[in-house]
This record gives C-alpha cells, sequence and structure tokens, in this order.
C-alpha cells in the first residue's frame, strides 16, 4: 500500500538526460536546500533550516555520544560539578572563530548571559531558565550558577546553544543582523547567504575536532534553494545537484534504477509521527470519549503496512516507533507497548462500548502526512470507522487542538532534538491537550524535572508515558526520516547512528 505520486516525467527526463559528471574531483557537493532563509540564527529565528545548517557552523559546549549515553568534549575540554548547583568548565585553548578572533571564555559569558538576560525575547527561553549565573573565572574556564534542579542542563547545553563571537554580536544594536553574516566555530564558514540564491559554505581549516564532531571531509558546498519535487528531479539528472532530499519515493526509486543514483532512508533519529486523541474534542466526538474505542482504532491499525504507505521498498529493516521518546535518551522510560495490530479484538472493543455499527470521526494531519492518515482511514474502516481525513497546517495546530476541532491528531515531530526526555515532558504532557485528565499528569510529571538521577527519573518518566498509552491519549506511530537520493560518490557519516536531528551538511562524505 505504497504512496502514489505523479512521477512528473521521469521516465522521459531518464531518456533525455545527460551523463553525470563527477563533482567529487572538484569537492564540490550541489546539496539543494528546501525552505531556505537568509538569516541563520536558531535563538531569533529558529526552524527547520537553522536546525540543519546550524550544527555545520557553530559549535555547542558539549556533544553527547547516544551509543555510550554520555557527554563528551566539544568546545569544552573538560567539566566538573563542584556542587549540586554549580558547574565549571575548563574550555580549549585551540578554537578560533572564522574571522580569525581566537575564542575564550569571554564568548561563553557572553553567549550565555544573553540567552538568560530577561530583557531578551527569545521563543525557547525557557530552555535555559535553569541557568541563574554565569562568570568568567580565567580566558579557559567559566563557571555556571544553577538552579540545581534540572537535570537536562548538559543536554541544552550539548545540543540548540550554539556560541556566539562576543566581539560581533555584543556590539550590535539590532541582533537580528547577525543570523545575515554569521561567525560560528564549526566545521564549515558560510561565504554565501540568501534566500533567493542560496548557501555557499567553505570547509574551515581552523576547525578543531571533537570525538562526536570530526573534521569536514567536503571542501565546498553549494545549496540552491529548490522546493519543489520535480525540480529537485531535474537537477539530479542534469548534473546540477549530488544529492537531493525528499523526492517522493516512487521517482527517489526509479532514479536509483537509472544505475546513477542511490537512495537511502536518512539516519535514525529522535523524530517520530504520533497520534493522539485530544480530549477538547470529546464532547463533540463522543465515541472518543470512551478509552475502549480509542484502543480499538490503535489496534485497527497495521503499523508495518503503515511503514510501507510511507516509505515504501526502504522500510524494510525499519520498525515502527516504539514509544513516545526513545531509550537513547537520558531520563526516557515507558514500559507499555503500543497495542498490538488486532482487527478482531478492535471489533470486540467497539461492541462492548456500543459501537457495533462503528461512527463518523475526522483525523487532522500536516500535508505532508496525508497519504499516511488516508492509508489509516483505510485500516480503520474495516472494522466500522468511517474517518474522513483534513489537512491541517503547523502553525494552526494547537489553537485547533484546544479549541476542540482536532478529534484525532497525527502529526510529525521532531522529537525534542535534545538526547535528554524533557523536550518530551513538554511536548506530551504540558501543551494542555489532555485537559480532563490535567489533575492526574500533573500529578505524574511534578517529580520529573527535578530528579537528577538518570534510572530513578526513567522510572518517573514511564509511568507518566504509560499513563499516556493505557489510557489510548497518544500513540507514537512510525519513525520520521527523510529519503535522500544521491549520486554513487556521496555518502553519510555513520550512516546507522541515532541523531537529534536532520543530517546537517557537515555529515556528507565522499566515498
Amino acid at each position: 500500500m505504497m504512496r502514489r505520486f505523479a512521477l512528473l516525467g521521469v521516465a522521459a527526463a531518464l531518456a533525455l538526460a545527460t551523463p553525470a559528471f563527477a563533482q567529487k574531483s572538484k569537492d564540490t557537493l550541489r546539496y539543494p536546500g528546501q525552505n531556505s532563509q537568509s538569516t541563520l540564527d536558531s535563538y531569533l529565528a529558529p526552524s527547520s533550516f537553522s536546525n540543519i545548517w546550524e550544527p555545520s557552523v557553530f559549535n555547542n559546549l558539549l556533544g553527547f555520544d547516544p551509543a555510550k549515553g554520555q557527554y563528551t568534549p566539544l568546545l569544552v575540554k573538560s567539566w566538573s560539578q563542584p556542587d549540586a548547583k554549580t558547574y565549571e568548565l575548563e574550555l580549549r585553548d585551540d578554537v578560533t572563530w572564522h574571522d580569525g578572533q581566537k575564542f575564550s571564555a569571554d564568548d561563553v559569558v557572553y553567549t550565555l548571559n544573553y540567552l538568560i538576560d530577561p530583557a531578551v525575547r527569545l521563543r525557547f527561553k525557557q530552555n535555559w531558565s535553569w541557568l541563574k549565573s554565569v562568570e568568567k573565572l580565567s580566558p579557559t574556564k567559566v563557571r555556571l550558577g544553577t538552579d540545581g534542579g534540572s537535570p537536562d542542563g548538559l543536554a541544552w547545553l550539548s545540543f540548540g546553544t550554539p556560541m556566539l563571537p562576543r566581539h560581533l554580536h555584543q556590539p550590535l544594536d539590532d541582533k537580528s543582523a547577525f543570523g545575515a553574516r554569521p561567525i560560528g566555530t564549526g566545521p564549515y564558514r558560510l561565504v554565501q547567504l540568501d534566500k533567493n540564491t542560496g548557501i555557499v559554505a567553505e570547509k574551515y581549516a581552523g576547525f578543531k575536532p571533537g570525538p562526536t564532531s570530526p573534521a569536514p571531509a567536503i571542501g565546498r558546498i553549494i545549496s540552491e534553494p529548490i522546493d519543489d519535487s520535480g525540480v529537485l528531479v531535474a537537477s539530479l539528472l542534469a548534473d546540477r545537484s549530488d544529492v537531493v532530499v525528499d523526492v517522493p519515493v516512487e521517482e527517489a526509486l526509479a532514479l536509483q534504477k537509472t544505475g546513477r543514483f542511490v537512495v537511502m532512508l536518512a539516519p535514525p533519529r529522535l523524530g517520530y509521527i504520533f497520534m493522539q486523541f485530544p480530549t477538547a474534542a470529546w464532547p463533540k466526538a463522543k465515541p472518543l470519549a470512551d478509552a475502549r474505542v480509542r484502543k480499538a482504532i490503535m489496534m485497527a491499525i497495521d503499523r508495518t503496512v503503515l511503514l510501507e504507505s510511507v516509505y515504501g521498498e526502504l522500510s524494510k529493516g525499519i520498525e515502527p516507533t516504539e514509544a513516545l521518546c526513545s531509550k537513547e535518551q537520558l531520563g526516557c522510560g515507558y514500559t507499555t507497548p503500543v497495542p498490538a495490530y488486532d482487527p478482531a479484538g478492535a471489533r470486540k472493543l467497539l461492541v462492548e462500548a456500543g459501537y457495533a455499527d462503528g461512527f463518523d470521526v475526522t483525523i487532522n494531519a500536516y500535508r505532508d502526512n496525508l497519504d499516511d492518515a488516508t492509508a489509516i482511514s483505510g485500516m480503520v474502516r474495516k472494522i466500522g470507522i468511517r474517518m474522513n481525513v483534513r489537512a491541517i497546517h503547523t502553525s494552526n495546530r494547537q489553537k485547533s487542538v484546544n479549541g476542540g476541532e482536532v478529534e484525532i491528531g497525527y502529526f510529525g515531530w521532531s522529537g525534542g532534538n535534545l538526547f535528554a526526555v524533557g523536550p518530551q515532558i513538554v511536548r506530551h504532557f504540558q501543551t494542555g491537550e489532555y485537559l480532563s485528565m490535567e489533575g492526574e499528569i500533573k500529578n505524574l510529571i511534578a517529580p520529573i524535572p527535578t530528579i537528577v538521577d538518570d534510572a530513578e527519573r526513567r522510572k518517573a518518566t514511564a509511568k507518566a508515558f504509560d499513563f499516556l498509552t493505557e489510557n489510548g491519549l497518544a500513540y507514537a506511530m512510525v519513525p520520521n526520516r527523510e529519503v535522500f537520493t544521491m549520486t554513487k560518490e556521496v555518502g553519510v557519516l555513520r550512516p546507522n547512528e541515532l541523531r537529534p536531528s536532520q543530517i546537517s551538511p557537515h555529515e556528507f562524505v565522499w566515498k
């Protein structure tokens, strides 16, 4: 039950296409970008664009090794915790900014104080609310004062907290100007950043690699802005691109059959698609107020078949998402599995709940997930549930959920982009989507933010996530992974390692 797309004349294009000319010899990767922007500033302009490009241009203080479940050095050489509320960071002394200026404690103190300054308004300012003070002890040493109650503190220093160059950022009256000409310490420096003409990035010769941040393998990356999948296909065939992302599966596989290209799923990441039953809709969609009905809907869905619908042949070797957090994330715990596919058991539950003849209901999905939601509607129709599919825009989702307009939601999510469970707690328990059970939920999550011991925290989060599953409020569905189509000369660094977010350009390599 694979997705069906118009092939956009691929067969004709294949017949007319000229042979590709290798760009490996020029050490230049052509990687068209979608949703291109003219600013790279994840603080003032957070977006999927900044999630992708930021790790290639900037560095965080720490890295994280998901296989070992440990933080690793990056801009920080070592760190210690003298007491429950204090961290001391010893910085590397061999790092320079892309303009040649030396990185030092002044940059760290400036960046973190900027983030916690009450006068600075940021969309995700709560990410640094655990920080109470930042002081310089020496040119290479910084002391952090914290509230002592955030087990995710170091996690935020390992992703989503890029350091800023004080000598460039501080003098700006308009801080948004920095994102137009960003200067970092990461593996690539930007020599062009324009929404209309694209990005040109060059390997930074002064980059200092770390255990989880190796030296870049490609000298130059050109990212032309292309949003249309048909144009992406044409750019590959015309030898204007070396790698493209999210060409529809059928088209990608057609390209692979030419022998010129390879197709792969992006490495696994924390992102996934989940299904939810917001309580605000229950007065209108009365059957959904019964937990047996919600469970029956889930039992009617064959998630393995759904994977095939989403990824086609590429679904071989991957499994449906196990839970609403990942076991590689610090603090993630769960014991109750998603209900298994059992249409006979689903029909029995509907009869018990008084809905032997089924009922009508609506499922809302982002446009990228409409085909998946349509496949789900076909599955549940077999047990008598007539499910209409309706598109919803990301900007309207929360308002529609809280207003009772979303009876069933089927949404893709980044997974929080963090190797700690904090974002999952916020996403699934603190958005007001299950208000009729708010009291129970608050009691379950109340201790989680202050439990520092990882094993104990996993026990506490298990109770919370099991509550969602057992009560049929939210279910993990399938992984949220991109499809890459590339020339045979292109590969990906550590292709099987779990990522916090999407692939960044510095992770491509030549074969």
